[in-house]
C-alpha cells in the first residue's frame, strides 16, 4: 500500500461515484436505530461503518430497562466514533405524561447522551406544550429532535406542516418525519412531500424510513421508500431508522449504485446507463 493512501478510505478510491459531505455533516445525515445492540455488534458496526452514521437512537424505552452502567458504555462508544446520540419518542411521551420529563433530561445529560427525541405518537400533544417540552430539552442543553406524524391516524397536509413550523419555531435542530404518514398506507404523500421541500431547509428535515416492526411492513418495501426518497431529493437527503445491517445498502442506493438505475444523479446514471436498464 502507497504511504499516501489513508487506510481508512474506501476502497477502490479511483472508481468514481457521487460524493457524499464527510462527518459532521449538516446534510445527507443517516440515523441508526439501536434496538439495544450488544457492545461487540456495536463496535464492530462502528468499526466497519461508522462513517455513514451521524445519529444513534436508542429506541422506544430501552434506556429504562438496559442496565445504566451498560447503557453508558454503549453512549461512550458512539461518542468516541462522533455519533450523536438520541433517546426514542416513546420514553419521552411516557414521561411527558408522568410528569418525570425534567427527571429524563437531567438523566439523559448525565449519561451522556447528545439529544432527545419529542414526539406525539401516543400523546394528544397540544402544539404549545410540544413548544414547551422541545424548548425544555434545549434548555436542559440538549439537542431537540422533534418528531411530526401519526403511527395511527392521519394529519392532514395543513396541519402536518404546522406542527413542522411549530416545532423548528420552539427550537427543534431538526425534525423526524413519521414513515407511517407518508408511505404507510398505501401511497407516497408526494404532494406533502414536496409541500415540505419548499417551505423547510432540507438540512433541518429527516425522513423517517418505515421500520419492519410495523404492520404491513417488510424489507423489499422500506427498500424501496429508501429508493424513492432519493431518486426524488437528491443523495444527500436525510434519513432515519435505517438498521446496523441496512447501512451500507442505504450507502450505496444514496449513491445510485445498488442496482438499479432509478437515481438521475446515482453512479450508473452518470455512467451512462439509461433509466429502467437492467
Amino acid at each position: 500500500m502507497s504511504a499516501h493512501v489513508d487506510p481508512s478510505a474506501p476502497g477502490f478510491a479511483s472508481i468514481p461515484v457521487p460524493a457524499r459531505q464527510a462527518k459532521p455533516r449538516t446534510r445527507g445525515i443517516s440515523m441508526m436505530i439501536d434496538w439495544g445492540m450488544g457492545l461487540e455488534r456495536q463496535r464492530d458496526t462502528l468499526e466497519s461503518a461508522g462513517a455513514y452514521i451521524d445519529v444513534a437512537k436508542v429506541a422506544a424505552t430501552i434506556p429504562r430497562v438496559m442496565p445504566r452502567d451498560y447503557l453508558k458504555r454503549k453512549l461512550d462508544l458512539y461518542r468516541a466514533h462522533d455519533v450523536t446520540t438520541s433517546i426514542g419518542g416513546l420514553f419521552v411521551e411516557l414521561t411527558w405524561k408522568q410528569r418525570t420529563y425534567g427527571a429524563l433530561l437531567d438523566e439523559a445529560r448525565a449519561l451522556g447522551f447528545g439529544a432527545v427525541e419529542v414526539s406525539d405518537n401516543l400523546l394528544a400533544f397540544p402544539p404549545a406544550e410540544k413548544a414547551q417540552a422541545i424548548r425544555q430539552c434545549v434548555d436542559a442543553g440538549l439537542k431537540a429532535y422533534a418528531e411530526v406524524g401519526k403511527k395511527e391516524g392521519v394529519l392532514d397536509d395543513a396541519a402536518f406542516v404546522a406542527d413542522i413550523d411549530t416545532c423548528l419555531q420552539a427550537g427543534a435542530a431538526a425534525v423526524f418525519l413519521e414513515a407511517y404518514e407518508l408511505f404507510g398506507h398505501g401511497e407516497v404523500r408526494s404532494a406533502l412531500i414536496a409541500e415540505i421541500t419548499r417551505r423547510f431547509p432540507p438540512e433541518r428535515i429527516l425522513y423517517e424510513l418505515p421500520v419492519t416492526i410495523l404492520p404491513g411492513v417488510h424489507r423489499e418495501f422500506k427498500h424501496r421508500i429508501t429508493a424513492w426518497l432519493v431518486r426524488e431529493l437528491g443523495t444527500e437527503v436525510n434519513l432515519a431508522n435505517i438498521e446496523w445491517d441496512e447501512l451500507y445498502v442505504t450507502e450505496m442506493v444514496r449513491r445510485g449504485m445498488a442496482g438499479d438505475t432509478s437515481h438521475p444523479q446515482g453512479a450508473y446514471r452518470l455512467a451512462g446507463f439509461e433509466a429502467g436498464e437492467p
